[in-house]
């Protein structure tokens, strides 16, 4: 097995050869432009964002969407302005899909998005205040998702990914039932082409979300990243998502960027010893960070190595 014939295995439970690692190159990923860019702008959905510390992603701080009772004042953008550029096109002809998978991405899905809009406490707010606006608004920025993957799709990517994070350090940030009513019905309208097309789906959400891993693998998600180490129940998730749902991390970054080469050494045989039986773990920090030591990530990668076979 290659890489990719290797990591193909891993993630549908068959039999991998090894647990795949997250350096290795088996994915070519782009995304159209106009959703996102690493700088201070103005995206079409009317919010503004703005660059902090250097080398970190911009953080919305204009919402053009003051509150739900708004709602019919607000217009949805047109997913079809996003730009398939000249670049890409080059990019991708010259993919050599015997050795790598490709991926269409999407930064701020639907929560991320909808916080976005109309900032995290309107939106929170909104959830008991207006029920009916809720359901509209999210209904609304899942169906621009949909077009987005669906353009994806017309091009025969491999795959689909997207930045989603609901959970905080300790919980998720609404409760189980309120995802459960609001969320998961348009997760599963956003994916239902994608899925019947027989494609990945590349869950991106950081923070505490074992509560909902169930959920997701019974929609048909097929990658979980990056299941940080310090925020969710490991054994639970992997009980939870077995057979189903494939997890992508689980390595403390925290520890990876403080700790010893022992230390990560012992780390990454604790996460293998829960997250490697059966199948479905690809191993990976749980977290991208600048300034990890480089001698604690090549002892990630060869511990990885060493303990990794199947």
């Amino acid at each position: 097995m290659n890489a990719k014939e290797n990591y193909l295995a891993a993630i549908t439970f068959r039999e991998p050869e090894y647990v795949p690692l997250g350096n290795e190159p088996v994915w070519h990923t782009f995304q159209f432009e106009g959703n996102f860019r690493q700088a201070t702008w103005t995206d079409h959905w009317g919010v503004d964002w703005e660059v902090g510390l250097a080398d970190t992603v911009p953080f919305p701080r204009g919402n053009p969407l003051p509150g739900l009772e708004r709602l019919d004042d607000y217009q949805f953008p047109d997913p079809n302005q996003l730009q398939y550029t000249d670049e890409m096109k080059d990019a991708l002809q010259d993919v050599d899909h015997g050795a790598q998978l490709v991926k269409g991405e999407l930064t701020y899905l639907l929560f991320e998005r909808a916080w976005a809009i109309t900032g995290m406490e309107n939106l929170m707010m909104g959830f008991v205040s207006h029920p009916a606006e809720m359901h509209r608004f999210l209904h609304g920025i899942a169906g621009y998702a949909r077009a987005v993957f669906d353009r994806y799709l017309g091009l025969g990517v491999d795959a689909i990914g997207f930045s989603e994070d609901l959970g905080s350090q300790r919980a998720l940030m609404i409760s189980p039932a309120m995802f459960r009513e609001f969320i998961l019905p348009e997760y599963r309208y956003c994916f239902e082409n994608v899925l019947k097309a027989g494609k990945i789906v590349h869950f991106h959400s950081c923070g505490c979300i074992h509560a909902i891993a169930k959920d997701l693998a019974g929609i048909g998600v097929s990658i979980l990243n990056p299941i940080q180490a310090r925020a969710n129940d490991l054994p639970r998730i992997k009980a939870d998502t077995l057979g189903k749902m494939a997890l992508h991390g689980g390595i403390d970054t925290a520890l990876l960027a403080s700790g010893t080469p022992e230390d990560v050494r012992s780390e990454v045989a604790r996460i293998m010893a829960i997250l490697k039986p059966g199948g479905g773990y690809i191993c990976a920090p749980d977290q991208d960070i600048p300034g990890i030591p480089e001698i604690n990530l090549q002892t990630l990668w060869q511990t990885a190595r060493q303990l990794g076979r199947y």
